[in-house]
C-alpha cells in the first residue's frame, strides 16, 4: 500500500510539473513571431525553446518506472506536438531565399493630396491614438477600431497585431491590414465582438495570421479568419469562435463553442462544456485537406472512451449561416444586440 501511495504522488507531481513547462514552452512558441529577427534574438529564442522541449523529453523518457504505459503515450504525444509546433512556426518565420525586387519609395505628396492610407494624414488624437486629418473636421479614430469604448488596447506593427482590455466593443481589422500583421493577440476582452475575417480571407489580398493568441476572453463572438499557424486558447468563457488553421490548442476554457477548419486534431487541457462545429456556411476559407474539427484530443483525461469535457455542436444547436452574415456585417456598436443573437447575455 505504501508503494502504491507513493506511485500516486509520484505521478501527481509529475503530471503539475509537465503542464508548467508545457503552457512556458507554448507561450514561447506563441511569442516567437513578434521577436525581432535583427542580432540573432529570434534564433536565440528559437534554442531555449528547443533546450526546453529537450529536458521535457528527458523527463517523460525517465518516468517511465511510475507513468502507466497510456500516459506514458500521452505524455510523449504532448511533447512530439510541441516539437512540431516549433518547426511549423520556425519554417513560416524563415526568410524567402528567393530575390526580390525593392518597390520604389513613392513621391512626395502633400497635404490633402494624400490617400487616406498614407501614414503622412494621421494625426495624434487628444487621447494618444493616431487618426486621419480630414477636410476641418476632428480627426476620427484608428481602422482597427470598436464601436464603443476607448482606445486603450490596441497596437498594430509590421510584426503583430494586439487588442487587449476592451469591453462592450465591436473590433475589425482594417482592408489596409492585411498585409501588416504576421501575429494577432487577444487578450483580456469581455462582451466583445471581433471580426478579423476579411482581410485574412478575401483572395484578393490573402495574409493570413502566421499565429493567434486568445487569452482572457469571456462572453464575446471572435471571427478569427485564417491562421497558417498555430493557434492558442487560454481562459475563454461563455464565448463563440471561429477559425481556419493549422492547429488549434484549447486551455482552461469553459462554455466555448468551436467553428473550426483545422488541419490537425484539436486538443483541450483543464477544459469543461466546450463543443466544437465545422465552419458556418459561407465563412469557407478554401483551405485544402481534411478537415479534424472533431477528432479532438483531451490530454486531461486519460482514460479510455469519450472525455466528457467536450462534445460535438449539434446541427440544430448551430448557428445560422444569415445570423453570422448579419452579425458581422453590423458593425454600428449595437453590441448586447449582436451577443444575444449568439445566446450571449
Amino acid at each position: 500500500m505504501i508503494n502504491m501511495a507513493h506511485q500516486e504522488d509520484a505521478k501527481e507531481r509529475f503530471y503539475r510539473n509537465f503542464r508548467m513547462q508545457q503552457a512556458n514552452i507554448q507561450e514561447q512558441i506563441t511569442h516567437l513571431p513578434s521577436i525581432a529577427p535583427v542580432a540573432g534574438e529570434r534564433q536565440d529564442a528559437t534554442e531555449v525553446i528547443l533546450t526546453n522541449i529537450s529536458r521535457l523529453t528527458n523527463d517523460v523518457r525517465d518516468a517511465t518506472h511510475f507513468l502507466p504505459a497510456y500516459d506514458h503515450r500521452v505524455y510523449t504525444d504532448a511533447v512530439n506536438t510541441l516539437r512540431k509546433e516549433l518547426d511549423e512556426t520556425t519554417a513560416k518565420l524563415a526568410p524567402k531565399s528567393r530575390f526580390q525586387f525593392r518597390p520604389r519609395p513613392p513621391a512626395a505628396v502633400d497635404g490633402d493630396d494624400a490617400p487616406k492610407s498614407d501614414s503622412r494624414r494621421l494625426v495624434n488624437n487628444r487621447d494618444g491614438t493616431k487618426g486621419e486629418k480630414t477636410n476641418g473636421q476632428p480627426p476620427i479614430s484608428p481602422p482597427l477600431s470598436p464601436g464603443g469604448g476607448g482606445s486603450r488596447g490596441r497596437s498594430r506593427s509590421p510584426r503583430a497585431i494586439k487588442v487587449e482590455g476592451e469591453r462592450d466593443a465591436v473590433i475589425t481589422l482594417p482592408a489596409d491590414h492585411s498585409r501588416t500583421s504576421s501575429a494577432g493577440q487577444l487578450i483580456d476582452l469581455s462582451s466583445c465582438v471581433v471580426n478579423l475575417c476579411s482581410p485574412t480571407v478575401e483572395a484578393s489580398r490573402a495574409a493570413p495570421f502566421a499565429s493567434l493568441m486568445l487569452k482572457g476572453v469571456e462572453k464575446s463572438v471572435v471571427v478569427a479568419g485564417h491562421v497558417d499557424g498555430p493557434v492558442h486558447v487560454t481562459g475563454l468563457k461563455r464565448c463563440v469562435v471561429v477559425v481556419t488553421a493549422r492547429q488549434v490548442r484549447i486551455h482552461d476554457c469553459e462554455e466555448v463553442d468551436f467553428y473550426l477548419w483545422v488541419r490537425s486534431e484539436p486538443i483541450i487541457e483543464g477544459c469543461k462544456g466546450v463543443r466544437f462545429a465545422p465552419l458556418p456556411e459561407g465563412m469557407e476559407t478554401g483551405a485544402e485537406g481534411e478537415n479534424k474539427w472533431k477528432e479532438v484530443k483531451d490530454f486531461l483525461w486519460l482514460k479510455e472512451g469519450q472525455s466528457p469535457n467536450w462534445g460535438v455542436l449539434g446541427e440544430g444547436e448551430r448557428v445560422k449561416g444569415e445570423v453570422w452574415r448579419g452579425a458581422m456585417g453590423d458593425e454600428g456598436g449595437d453590441v448586447k444586440g449582436v451577443l444575444g443573437r449568439f445566446g450571449i447575455a
